[in-house]
């Protein structure tokens, strides 16, 4: 009994792969496109370097996003980890769709854990010849995925975590928003806080390198392989007519204001096109990281360890998960005491999405804060004064609640170190990203970049978050400015009641931190 017990993890339940051709997006010439006429001449300016556009209002990176694809003319290679089946992830379907029948070569990569409620769409969608959709690092058991977890835990809790947007070989986008309502200011629940890169130059071709490195993997299997199309009434006439529809319906309501915003993306790029150009380099995992086979140079956090300057004023960190494990702490502290300015913004526990990951995140804040660290807390619900401009219109417009736009969550990566370098990607800096889910990133050496979120940090942070600090007795406090203005001060941890404290502080005994 016990051999068969301690056999069990080792079961292998990844389906079977077919042979499949290679596939590379230089195979697609794209130098004729009107994305090549307008980027190229700047690449010819800045051999050897990256252009960024940083993307930080939901909208307008929703609107990039829908003008990119309506602007594709020869390829699309979209790779995510959430795509779902909502307005946001409809309204980009349709425009691919679009753009498919136009010619258009559509390569979409999903990673599985999350595409259980879209298998049926993407299934349709592979229907058209120009679509073609994988699915990353596939459960087998369809529809009792609790079975793969118990049989191949290993494999199964290995995911691709990566976001790239690629245009016709030309332009990049990176960083750590999914294709769904709450990374758009369109969710009823919440609103995930986050951040996005456009990026052309020498960055550009390296994300499309690792983006074919994932799509010809042998872990990437054809959605047709793996769903049974008789378990689907669903065909691609008819998604095609359902997500024409609701893009008839979003035209009407505008509720996005994407035609403005479109606009105003489409006249930066033809007109006002405006890159800072750096030396920059792209960080991240092999697909052999998620088999538990990469080496350590093939590893995102060895790589990004490797490239960054050594601190000597400051270094910002904002991460929506931060467990920093010990030595991560013992690093922060040194950089501290020696006279480095360390912040760290990650979500309260209100805010977090994942409370479980809080536990271990919360076994560091006593020594990070007695060694100068300093720490805050992303507020799940900030003051209507600091609420985005079109709330109150959104909200009416897209019939979603005021309290779904209120309630918010940290999910954006960055690191800012003096004012040298940036970095923005998919990673958390936490063992889950560092050790488990593959990642992609980008490190700018930029200096403005730099200067700006230093600056922005200092100005913007008590308007969102909590400051933690120690008081007389060394307890941990958490400060925050109130909508007048007046600063206040909590004994207790903010929305965290004392049974969940208890349960969070059991949690964070158990052996489970390299799974956060």
């Amino acid at each position: 009994m016990s051999t068969l017990v301690l056999g069990v993890p080792a079961c292998s339940t990844l389906p079977k792969q077919m042979p499949q051709p290679i596939q590379n997006a230089f195979d697609i010439n794209t130098s004729t496109t009107s994305l090549a006429k307008i980027i190229e001449p700047l690449r010819e300016k800045n051999i050897g370097l990256t252009g960024y556009h940083v993307l930080y209002d939901p909208l307008e990176a929703l609107a990039a996003r829908i003008h990119l694809i309506d602007r594709a003319e020869k390829s699309l290679d979209l790779q995510y980890y959430i795509w779902d089946n909502d307005k946001i992830g409809a309204l980009a379907l349709h425009s691919i769709i679009q753009a498919a029948d136009r010619g258009v070569k559509v390569r979409l990569l999903v990673d599985d854990n999350n595409a259980k409620k879209m298998e049926g769409i993407y299934l349709a969608l592979d229907q058209h010849t120009n679509i073609s959709v994988k699915l990353y690092n596939p459960y087998r058991f369809r529809h009792y995925r609790a079975m793969d977890m118990v049989l191949d835990l290993k494999r199964i809790n290995r995911r691709m975590h990566n976001k790239s947007f690629i245009v016709d070989n030309q332009l990049a986008l990176i960083g750590g928003r999914n294709m769904s309502n709450q990374y758009y200011n369109v969710s009823d629940n919440y609103q995930f806080s986050d951040v996005d890169v456009i990026l052309a130059g020498a960055a550009s071709d390296e994300i499309i390198h690792s983006f074919d490195e994932y799509w010809n993997d042998d872990y990437a299997f054809p959605v047709r392989q793996l769903v049974n199309p008789r378990h689907y009434t669903l065909r691609y006439d008819g998604l095609k007519q359902q997500l024409s529809e609701h893009y008839q319906q979003a035209t009407v309501q505008n509720y996005l204001n994407l035609a403005y915003r479109s606009q105003a993306f489409e006249k930066w790029l033809n007109e006002n096109i405006q890159f800072d150009w750096v030396k920059a380099e792209v960080v991240s995992d092999s697909p052999s990281k998620i088999k538990s086979k990469a080496s350590k140079e093939e590893h995102l956090n060895f790589q990004l360890l490797n490239r960054l300057d050594e601190p000597t004023k400051s270094v910002d960190i904002i991460s929506a998960y931060f467990v920093p494990e010990k030595e991560g702490a013992k690093k922060l502290n040194e950089l501290a005491e020696s006279g480095v300015n360390v912040r760290i913004l990650t979500n309260s526990f209100k805010a977090n999405d994942v409370p479980v990951v809080h536990a271990f995140y919360s076994k560091y804040r006593q020594n990070l804060l007695e060694n100068n660290v300093q720490l805050y807390e992303f507020m799940h619900t900030p003051s209507q004064n600091n609420l985005y401009e079109n709330t109150e219109e959104l909200s009416k417009k897209a019939k979603v609640k005021l309290k779904g736009l209120s309630r918010s969550s940290l999910h954006a990566k960055l690191m800012a170190i003096d004012e040298k370098q940036v970095f923005i990607g998919s990673f958390n800096f936490d063992p889950r990203s560092s050790y488990l889910n593959s990642e992609i990133g980008v490190l700018l050496n930029s200096p403005k970049l730099a200067l700006g979120v230093h600056q922005t940090m200092s100005s913007n942070l008590p308007k969102y978050a909590y400051k933690l600090v120690l008081d007389s007795k060394n307890n941990i406090n958490w400060k925050h400015t109130k909508e007048d203005g007046s600063l206040e001060t909590l004994r207790k941890e903010p929305k965290l009641k004392w049974y969940k404290k208890a349960a969070l502080k059991f949690v964070s005994w158990l052996p489970i931190e390299g799974f956060m």
